[in-house]
């Protein structure tokens, strides 16, 4: 089944102003609807394309998938856009991840290299992939796995019915990162910009400044207040750094 097509944003000579389309990819179990709020809140010269995955959202009543490849291919089948025009990438914790493997997929392609990837909360590839399989517990143990590693929301992870429809789709997540085998550090050819919390246990400074191994150019690490889900607590701050990384200026400038 071929994907649905991801929305795609007014042309460059619509708005009179050079776009860059920012491609953005959720983090495990989540909708990219999550990015939404994110068109309005970046400049006009940056346009949010959140990447749906299978399985969620308006893709709801797809299987997600559990294997990194086909995923890359379902993702990169709606993004024929990035073909011709500026474009830039950007995922949150398991999502810096497929980031990650979708810019390099995209060049496998032949698809032009974007202008910046940009990830958050999200350590090192060659230290994404988790020290103890998490895909395959009971449902009472991958919850609480999920609960320790804190990479779920408590909301979720306290609601039983969400959690029973959110299960299957978390489960295809982990299967993925469980699974991950990160590639040799050959820098991707475009720069690389880091954003991770104050707070974050498990994707701080140490892990993820170790990202500019794969950044062509020197890579932007940047700390933002918060803890593992600053993306929601810690928004503005986020979008104006993420701005400068683009090249636009500051949500609410002109």
């Amino acid at each position: 089944m071929r994907p649905p097509r991801q929305p795609r944003p007014a042309p460059p000579e619509a708005a009179g102003v050079p776009v860059l389309n920012l491609y953005c990819l959720p983090y495990a179990g989540s909708s990219a609807r999550m990015y939404e709020p994110w068109k309005t809140r970046l400049p006009s010269s940056v346009a949010v394309i959140p990447l749906e995955l299978p399985g969620r959202g308006a893709r709801w009543p797809e299987r997600a998938k559990s294997e990194l490849e086909p995923l890359l291919d379902d993702l990169a089948g709606g993004m024929e856009e990035a073909r011709r025009a500026p474009y830039a990438v950007f995922g949150h914790s398991f999502g810096g991840v497929l980031a990650f493997e979708l810019v390099r997929h995209l060049r496998a392609l032949g698809f032009p290299p974007p202008r910046r990837l940009l990830v958050s909360g999200c350590p090192a590839p060659h230290l994404a992939t988790p020290a103890e399989t998490t895909y395959d517990l009971s449902d009472e143990e991958f919850t609480e796995r999920l609960r320790r590693l804190r990479g779920t929301p408590e909301e979720l992870l306290e609601n039983e019915e969400l959690m029973e429809l959110y299960i299957p789709i978390l489960r295809a997540d982990y299967a993925i990162l469980d699974h991950y085998k990160a590639p040799p550090s050959e820098p991707l050819d475009c720069p690389v910009s880091v954003f991770y919390g104050r707070g974050d246990e498990d994707a701080g400074r140490d892990v993820t400044e170790q990202w500019s191994a794969y950044s062509g150019g020197p890579a932007a690490i940047e700390e933002i207040a918060g803890d593992h889900f600053f993306l929601r607590d810690a928004e503005e701050e986020l979008l104006a750094k993420m701005a400068r990384h683009l090249g636009a200026p500051p949500p609410g400038n002109p």
